[in-house]
């Protein structure tokens, strides 16, 4: 097996443990698994700047995506009343890892990843609101819509920003 598939392949695998860590684990294990996580990504990695970018806008596109939920009454959480809790940013931080990498065949493809977002975060956020503190504060069958709305724009517009400050930034640096 070549190096890149092996990357890839233990890129998909921190990201389904991660997620895990973070949604039974708590807020603690979370930054600690994440930050290692984050850490080794960033040394083995090649593409350490677009990731960093990638990682970067995730955990923006995240924070706005949860406190949208939050502040309109569709979920809370039993850490915090106004802002998302640790464990929650740090999944926005792990997805950031695998967008140049495990999930890049679907990342390119704006369509096909706003729909896969549409699809899976819904599902995402129902099984973690089961396992973990959180709570829906509306009914799911108002909820689940939102999030595959707003997950309709948050992969294609993340490409978006990624690529344009990605460009700059090498810009920048070859000046």
């Amino acid at each position: 097996m070549n190096r890149g598939l092996v990357l890839v392949l233990v890129n998909a695998v921190v990201f389904q443990l991660g997620w895990f860590v973070c949604i039974l684990g708590g807020s603690v294990q979370a930054a600690v698994f994440t930050g290692l996580a984050v850490v080794i990504h960033l040394l083995v990695s090649r593409r350490w700047l677009d990731d960093c970018i990638a990682i970067i806008l995730a955990l923006l596109l995240g924070l706005v995506h949860d406190l949208i939920l939050i502040h309109t009454g569709q979920i809370r959480f039993v850490e915090s009343a106004q802002l998302p809790p640790v464990w929650l940013v740090c999944l926005w931080a792990l997805l950031g890892i695998t967008l140049n990498h495990s999930l890049k065949w679907i990342y390119s493809r704006p369509l096909w990843s706003s729909l896969l977002g549409a699809i899976a975060a819904p599902l995402s956020y129902f099984a973690g609101v089961a396992l973990s503190s959180a709570e829906w504060s509306s009914p799911l069958v108002e909820v689940l819509p939102i999030i595959a709305v707003l997950w309709l724009m948050i992969l294609p517009f993340h490409r978006f920003l990624s690529l344009r400050i990605s460009s700059y930034v090498q810009h920048q640096t070859t000046q």
